[in-house]
């Protein structure tokens, strides 16, 4: 549900005049358990490992070994303006305000969108969903970022998309300040940064196009990535991507599926693969996912003594989830993850019971 405010905005030059804006949020709050398994081995075999979670993840974003507790897992307020500028053309404005708690506020994504008759112009400083879990394929519904597949990053855009019938083509272009802006609170590009700085800790830069088909009860993608900023590690720094994704609601069940191969420079490839599944019973939505990646083909790496193929593996998962709506704005959440993550590791696993509420 929306609320709607009139902003008063003041006006040097003429004084004050009105705007319209919507603030929309959630909340999700609950209880929270995971057992997140060690580094194993030698401390070269450790020192293997860290060069594999550079470029697959692999934590959850947990703590080693047993952890539970109470807390807040979504904390969101959003402001949404709109103006409409004429001749078919309308700007829409989006801030929001990310973790909001006793301890402080965090940025959310923001995003500046123009509409024109040809098409859509944004501009945007956000963290991109997974493309398999959290996208057109994952509609089981339980995350695989940051444990099966690569954890997210934050990301300054500049796209453009546009509607051909059924099809909805697109261009984004990315650039990342941090390789390490996805565990480091409220950093993003930021204005001017760009692809600037040490090859070893700048983010790479990235142009993207894809190909949306919107037919009823199919939805289906098609998307190719290429990087620059290439780094010497070419273990870790991207050349290209191709992926695609498609989901079909059958109406007793919703199922999706996607693939993801993703090409190092020295020419290893991460391959993923999820497949989805939903059920309405009720106010019920039961679902489950299972998810894979493969890494392989790494050459040789100096510094860590670390031959060719060493760094291939193999990782799996699954997650299990139930939802009860209690209203069209509140819910009941049980969810359970379990993924083996790297090398020398035993399995780990995550348990949420959550309630959440929309406003």
């Amino acid at each position: 549900m929306k609320k709607t405010l009139i902003a008063l905005a003041a006006l040097a030059a003429t004084g004050a005049s009105f705007a319209q804006a919507t603030i929309t949020g959630s909340l999700i709050t609950g209880y929270k358990s995971s057992y997140q398994a060690p580094n194993a081995g030698a401390a070269g075999q450790q020192a293997v490992q860290n060069v594999t979670q550079a470029i697959a993840g692999g934590s959850g974003g947990n703590a080693v070994g047993d952890s539970s507790g109470l807390g807040i897992d979504t904390s969101l307020i959003t402001f949404n303006a709109k103006e409409d500028l004429g001749g078919g053309m309308s700007v829409v404005a989006e801030m929001s305000f990310d973790g909001v708690n006793r301890a402080g506020v965090n940025g959310g994504d923001t995003s500046l969108k123009l509409t024109t008759g040809v098409g859509r112009l944004t501009l945007q400083s956000y963290k991109p969903v997974d493309y398999l879990s959290g996208g057109i394929s994952g509609v089981g519904g339980v995350g695989m970022d940051n444990k099966v597949f690569p954890s997210r990053t934050l990301k300054e855009g500049l796209g453009f998309d546009t509607k051909l019938g059924s099809v909805y083509l697109g261009f984004l272009h990315t650039e990342q300040a941090s390789v390490s802006s996805s565990t480091t609170v409220g950093v993003g590009s930021g204005l001017g940064v760009g692809g600037a700085g040490a090859a070893g800790t700048t983010g790479q830069r990235a142009n993207s196009w894809a190909a949306t088909y919107v037919g009823g009860a199919l939805i289906a993608n098609l998307n190719y990535v290429v990087y620059d900023g290439r780094t010497d590690n070419v273990n870790t720094s991207y050349k290209d991507v191709i992926r695609t994704a498609a989901s079909y609601d059958f109406g007793a069940a919703k199922l999706g599926g996607g693939l993801s191969v993703l090409t190092t420079t020295g020419g290893a490839t991460l391959t993923d693969a999820l497949v989805a599944v939903s059920v309405p019973i009720g106010a019920f939505t039961l679902g489950a996912n299972f998810a894979t990646e493969t890494f392989s083909g790494s050459v040789a790496q100096t510094g860590i003594s670390a031959s060719a193929g060493a760094l291939d593996q193999t990782r799996n998962g699954y997650g299990l989830s139930a939802t009860y709506a209690l209203s069209k704005r509140t819910s009941l959440i049980a969810n359970y993850a379990n993924w083996l993550s790297a090398i020398g590791r035993d399995r780990s696993s995550e348990t949420n019971l959550l309630v959440s509420h929309s406003f």
